[in-house]
């Protein structure tokens, strides 16, 4: 397709810089031959500084935002433009197949990527092929591709769901306070939007907590949405509900006063519930842990059911679901030892991880940490919150740029984080928590997940708390329930 094709007529190509081009690229990192470099301004930097390396990966032109009419960068014709106004326009023609697909939004502080990916369980179970894109990648699920943020550039997007097209008609899209913020969403057309919490997270981005609450509410106001399922087991939540939304109807989900409401009851080898919905009532039983995931599959469920899907085939896919990757995974030894890996990052993700399994061991230890170059005012905040653990271990996750001991130093403020181990090693504190650990015990490694990798000084060290588990003789506990 010629570059012309796609800019007129809000951009003028000369006929003889006119050529076929094949992918729009934000990242001069993902450049190939015959792609348009997308050379934007940053906060920080701006795309042009990486003309040099979209021209040596064989791009075929670079559109440059602010930059001269026209002009040659090592034989790359760069087309100056005033504004990428018209990017999402561009980008439309360009991925034309991603117009068929129906987008379900997911934001929120905790939960965006279990709920994204129980939308898309729970669909493939009704026989509907989904998309999923977020933290965990992008793809019809289950075949994902990784990707470097929770709600990537809008080329990104776009050329992933016209890939997807062709196998799906929908896809579930986790979208991020900061994608919000930064516009990477603008252009798309989102049929349901979701809320799942608000707690305190990024706010060396937004500064604080009325900010944050902003970035998320635009999903919910800046859209023309046929229907917003909100969460209502926060202040935050609740608060969203009674806004004015853009929005054709509402539907809150929560434990008390909302339109789809649950009781928990105590069930062994997964979670029971009570439902009562606009659908009918209905017994509700999961094959995941935590009472946080009741309420993660119901609006997984309720986003689907606004579309029209039968709610209690929901309830019957809802038996199928599997836990999602660094989502409470649940490992254990020959000597009847336990270990838990989730994702939880914020003070009331732990707090919650950690009440989802009280009272289930003789013992319970954490493994946490808090990540470098982020919010420094939730390190004392998620101390508090470990210090319910009978035993608790101190260690890096992600230090990026910052000095691990003043990441320590802001953790430790908290006075009832006194009697907590400190290791930097994460794989040492990881052994030395399970060496302590006595059959009938458990342990919580949090802060990490899915994540392959520690990122200390801008390089992403390979790392992952599944491979140290299994290193020590531990096994997803799926592989062991009928051995020990």
């Amino acid at each position: 397709m010629k570059l012309s094709q796609i800019v007129a007529p809000e951009l003028f190509i000369p006929p003889e810089w006119d050529r076929d081009v094949n992918h729009w690229v934000v990242d001069s990192r993902d450049v190939s031959a015959g792609d348009v470099f997308i050379a934007r301004a940053g906060s920080r930097q701006h795309g042009s500084d990486y003309l040099d390396m979209a021209a040596e990966r064989g791009a075929a032109c670079a559109l440059q935002e602010g930059g001269p009419v026209f002009a040659l960068h090592q034989q790359l014709p760069v087309f100056g433009v005033n504004s990428l106004e018209a990017l999402p326009q561009w980008l439309q023609r360009r991925y034309s197949g991603a117009s068929n697909m129906a987008l379900l939004a997911v934001t929120g502080t905790n939960g965006k990527s279990s709920v994204t990916q129980y939308i898309a369980q729970l669909s493939q179970q009704l026989q509907q092929p989904c998309g999923v894109l977020g933290t965990l990648g992008n793809g019809v699920w289950p075949q994902l591709q990784p990707t470097r943020n929770t709600t990537a550039d809008l080329s990104v997007i776009m050329r992933s769901l016209d890939a997807m097209a062709s196998e799906a008609s929908l896809a579930a899209m986790e979208v991020s306070s900061h994608g919000l913020d930064q516009g990477r969403v603008q252009g798309l057309a989102f049929e349901v939007a979701v809320m799942t919490n608000l707690t305190q997270d990024h706010l060396d981005y937004h500064g604080d907590m009325d900010s944050y609450f902003a970035a998320k509410q635009r999903l919910f106001t800046e859209f023309d949405l046929q229907a917003a399922v909100i969460g209502v087991d926060d202040e935050y939540g609740r608060q969203l509900a009674k806004a004015d939304l853009s929005c054709q109807r509402i539907v809150t989900v929560g434990r008390h006063d909302a339109d789809v409401s649950y009781q928990i009851q105590p069930c062994d080898n997964g979670m029971q519930a009570w439902v009562q919905s606009p659908w009918g009532e209905a017994e509700l039983w999961l094959p995941l842990a935590g009472d946080f995931n009741v309420s993660n599959a119901l609006l997984a469920m309720t986003a689907l059911a606004v579309r029209g899907a039968d709610w209690q085939a929901l309830v019957a896919a809802a038996a199928q679901l599997q836990p999602v990757t660094g989502r409470m995974e649940r490992y254990r030894d020959l000597q009847g030892r336990e270990a838990i890996i989730d994702f939880a990052h914020t003070p009331e993700a732990l707090a919650t991880v950690l009440q989802a399994v009280s009272g289930q061991f003789n013992k319970l230890s954490l493994v946490f940490g808090c990540g470098g170059d982020r919010d420094r005012g939730k390190r004392p905040l998620m101390a508090a919150a470990a210090a319910k653990a009978d035993c608790v271990w101190l260690t890096d996750d992600n230090p990026r740029f910052e000095d691990p001991e003043q990441i320590f130093t802001d953790v430790l403020s908290e006075p009832k984080a006194h009697s907590f181990i400190q290791q930097h090693d994460r794989r040492l504190a990881i052994s030395d928590a399970i060496s302590r650990l006595l059959p009938g015990d458990g342990v919580i490694i949090a802060g990490k997940g899915h994540e392959p990798y520690q990122d200390i000084q801008g390089t992403q060290h390979p790392y992952s708390d599944a491979e140290v588990l299994r290193q020590l003789g531990f096994v997803p506990l799926t592989e062991v329930r009928h051995d020990v």
